[in-house]
């Protein structure tokens, strides 16, 4: 499997629930007409060779995005992180690490209403080893 579908499938098991969260999303959300933005989109970020290491093994970025309307609840973004970091004994090798890079929060309004969306911003890196 591969990382990507890890990705989905593990914000996938996040969906519902009281975040009430309705859809994920790879690249950009695609839906017209949805009734809550409460969704995840996800995607590439960059492949990096890690230097540290005589193999040259890589590492890819990933950015997920936590979009909410009104606020992200108080815990959630930690538990996203907690759930792409967990183990994963179905889908050997597909890893994931929290960067070190802070979360970022950014803000938009839900189309032409007042209603505000916050959106968290969470990179995760997948270690590839080279042979």
């Amino acid at each position: 499997m591969s990382v990507l579908n890890r990705i989905r499938s593990t914000l996938e098991g996040l969906l519902g629930g009281d975040e009430e969260m309705q859809g994920v999303y790879y690249g950009a959300c695609s839906e017209k007409e949805l009734q809550n933005w409460n969704y995840f989109v996800f995607g590439r970020i960059k492949t990096t060779k890690d230097k540290g290491t005589r193999a040259g093994d890589y590492q890819t970025y990933y950015e997920v995005n936590v979009v909410h309307e009104d606020y992200i609840p108080e815990g959630y973004v930690e538990k996203v992180i907690a759930a792409l970091e967990a183990e994963d004994k179905e889908r050997p090798g597909t890893k994931l690490k929290a960067s070190a890079d802070d979360v970022a929060y950014n803000y938009t309004f839900k189309g032409r209403t007042n209603t505000v969306v916050e959106i968290a911003t969470i990179t995760i890196y997948h270690p590839e080893k080279r042979c």
